[in-house]
């Protein structure tokens, strides 16, 4: 396992560098999904820093119950001054390498500029383990940087990336050195890209993914009025 990133000396500063960077456009990619995700009962929030996406995910969804994890002490004192007294969320400070999740205990996962913080190993490892704690039928929300497929703005997110990597590994001590596509390990995974929107021709991206029912993996049997089929 590479070593733990620490991002407590960054947490006072992250919200200006966030907006002398990008503007509104990160808090835009977090909250693109929030529709989708009005019947959640149970959700599993990764790395959410200091609590932006956090706070509006409990006033859109009234009744979520909300898991939420962090390496950063210091984040998750923001998060808590964000969202106020509640019980409808438990902080956990944690490396979500070493931490332990219910099998199939949540309908949705939520990571939002997150994975992009691991590197292939670390990925190969960490998500199978979420999908296994994604009930049946569940979502998995990702909010994060892409490269763009091609021509110039393929070009200057390669740019934009390695100068970001290079901030937050001087920074944090960020492991990952370079952008993974987590796209292979979702669909070795069984899951199945449901919706996407983007910004910035494709360098900021919300995708929702979602896990088969019961009755869709390989195997199940449906039936109607007694009748397989």
């Amino acid at each position: 396992m590479t070593p733990r990133p620490n991002f407590d000396a960054l947490a006072p500063h992250y919200r200006w560098i966030e907006a002398v960077t990008f503007g509104p456009l990160l808090q835009w990619c977090r909250v693109a999904l929030l529709s989708q995700m009005l019947a959640a009962r149970r959700a599993l929030v990764l790395g959410d820093g200091n609590g932006r996406f956090l706070a509006e995910l409990l006033v859109a969804n009234p009744t979520v119950i909300v898991d939420a994890l962090d390496i950063s002490p210091a984040m998750i004192e923001l998060a808590r001054r964000r969202v106020g007294s509640t019980n409808r969320v438990r902080f956990q400070l944690a490396d979500v390498r070493l931490a332990t999740f219910p099998p199939a205990g949540y309908d949705l996962v939520v990571t939002n500029f997150f994975l992009d913080c691991f590197p292939q190993r670390d990925l190969e490892e960490l998500i199978p383990r979420l999908v296994a704690a994604l009930e049946p039928g569940g979502r998995w929300a990702v909010a994060d940087f892409r490269l763009p497929e091609r021509g110039w703005p393929r070009w200057a997110g390669h740019a934009a990336l390695a100068v970001m990597y290079a901030f937050f590994k001087l920074a944090t001590r960020l492991p990952a050195g370079r952008l993974v596509d987590p796209d292979p390990l979702f669909r070795q995974c069984g899951l199945t890209l449901a919706h996407e929107d983007s910004r910035l021709r494709g360098f900021l991206s919300a995708r929702l993914w979602a896990k088969p029912t019961i009755s869709s993996f390989p195997g199940s049997i449906r039936s109607s009025n007694g009748n397989e089929g």
